[in-house]
């Protein structure tokens, strides 16, 4: 597959394609390497063979060249001593060459090296190139005695003094063994890249498959399909827990939704009723159904009952929209006892015939809140006590406090709930049986109050006490504000 394709095919684009470049980044990175290492040591194993097999050689011509003064030593003799890809020539005092062998015989690749001029003994080993585009040499120069011991060296007939002998090694075979390792190298490097790729793409479309089911899944629960979940293989791996979580994202997703649609058709019902009424008697006063003024004064009667009962709806509609939206209180002390006892005052003008008590029991029962908001709690609550109790039931109020919270306990002595009510009565639009039947009430009071309380970190909570004397009581936890109290002492 070409690079090309792979682009087109949109490989290269979001996550896999940054996860193959990675892969394949990491694989050419530990290719490259090892190729590196082979290739380097490779060369400086046959560099040291190299060196080894010229040391060999120059025992070997220096041997000849010690035998004593009475035994020259011939050239023939000294060249035979150099066999393929080897190099020897002698040096003269003026350090010139004066004659020299390359054994390159069937060799055409092969051209004797260039010395320096002039020639100088060494005690290390060099590399010189060679004459022509062939490999170079390693060689070293053997100093002999010269005159002073009456070594000489016969070429063809002739007695010269040699001052020393160069001798070499072409690199021709190292040159040629490291050329084929390094076309193994690119060669098995492309394959296994490529089979990298390959492998690659292979292994990210299969383990890349659960985040495509998730984005096909989210594609149908947007298109409709709200039911739809993600199925989870393996719960503790990586995916599995984004999984996991996505379905629970959906499933409060579609909670969400149907707590909107129950809204909206409880809303719809209970602005139906009013509208419903108020039309009623205004198509009677149009219709001339309306004869007297008796009659007129208790249409627009009960028209302004209803239409007040619509606007208290509305307002509860878009207080409980603003606590949704979490919009930030106006947080300031709030001193929770003279709030109550001016509820309780206003109370009792209108249940003169009811009996409240109040018991604070802390000597400054302080909360961080917005007054405005808490006291709509507490209004609600009380509203409820009065609401749903017989005219002469008496209401108990209670506020303690601990270290950390303060317990505001609103108790009534009316039939109470059932636990199934409980539960449910903080649902919105939601109105209790029997005993505890709304009266004008919309079903979004303890929703508010609730909201209200949650916002203000606190916690709002209903217990039926029938099996103590009756009643049901609502009991607010607020945090105790102990910066307000130190100030105070």
């Amino acid at each position: 597959m070409s690079l090309a394709r792979l682009r087109g095919a949109g490989v290269w684009q979001g996550l896999r394609g940054r996860l193959l470049a990675g892969t394949l980044a990491l694989l050419a990175a530990g290719l490259l390497i090892a190729d590196v290492a082979a290739y380097t040591a490779l060369r400086t194993f046959m560099g040291d063979r190299v060196d080894v097999t010229l040391a060999s050689l120059a025992d070997r011509i220096n041997e000849q060249a010690g035998r004593g003064p009475d035994t020259p030593i011939s050239w023939d003799t000294v060249r035979l001593l150099a066999p393929s890809t080897q190099y020897v020539a002698v040096v003269g005092d003026d350090g010139r060459t004066l004659v020299a062998h390359a054994a390159v015989s069937g060799r055409e690749d092969l051209t004797p090296p260039v010395l320096p001029a002039p020639v100088r003994a060494t005690a290390e080993p060099f590399t010189a190139p060679s004459a022509g585009k062939g490999p170079g040499y390693r060689l070293t120069v053997i100093a002999l005695p010269g005159a002073a011991e009456g070594v000489t060296l016969t070429i063809d007939g002739m007695r010269v003094r040699p001052a020393a002998l160069v001798v070499g090694v072409s690199l021709a075979d190292v040159d040629a063994t490291l050329h084929r390792l390094l076309i193994v190298e690119i060669t098995a490097s492309a394959a296994i890249l490529t089979a990298g790729v390959l492998t690659a793409i292979l292994v990210l479309r299969i383990g890349l498959r659960p985040l495509r089911t998730v984005a096909d899944t989210a594609r149908a629960i947007a298109g409709g399909q709200r039911g739809r979940r993600i199925t989870v293989r393996h719960p503790q791996s990586e995916i599995g827990r984004v999984a996991a979580e996505l379905n629970a994202a959906f499933s409060e997703r579609e909670d969400a939704e149907d707590r909107i649609r129950r809204f909206v058709a409880d809303a719809s019902h209970e602005l139906r009723t009013p509208l419903t009424t108020v039309r009623g008697w205004s198509d009677l006063y149009l219709s001339g159904g309306v004869a007297d003024w008796e009659q007129a004064d208790l249409a627009m009667t009960r028209i302004g009952e209803e239409t007040g009962r619509m606007q208290q709806l509305v307002e509860e509609l878009i207080l409980l929209a603003r606590l949704d939206a979490r919009r930030p209180l106006e947080l300031a002390p709030v001193d929770v006892g003279p709030v109550l006892r001016g509820l309780v005052a206003d109370l009792g003008v209108v249940e003169s015939e009811r009996v409240i008590s109040l018991r604070v029991e802390p000597p400054r029962a302080v909360v961080l809140g917005d007054e405005a908001a808490l006291v709509q709690v507490l209004r609600n609550l009380l509203g409820n006590a009065v609401r749903y109790t017989p005219a002469d039931s008496p209401i108990d109020i209670v506020v303690s406090g601990a270290d950390t919270d303060l317990t505001i306990s609103i108790r009534d002595h009316g039939p109470g709930l059932d636990p199934q009510s409980i539960t449910r009565a903080f649902e919105r639009f939601w109105r209790a049986d029997g005993g505890r039947k709304a009266n004008g009430g919309s079903g979004l009071g303890l929703s508010i109050a609730r909201e209200i309380t949650e916002q203000h970190r606190g916690t709002l909570a209903l217990h039926d006490r029938r099996d103590d004397g009756g009643g049901l009581e609502a009991r607010v936890t607020l945090p105790v504000h102990h910066d307000a109290l130190s100030r105070t002492v």
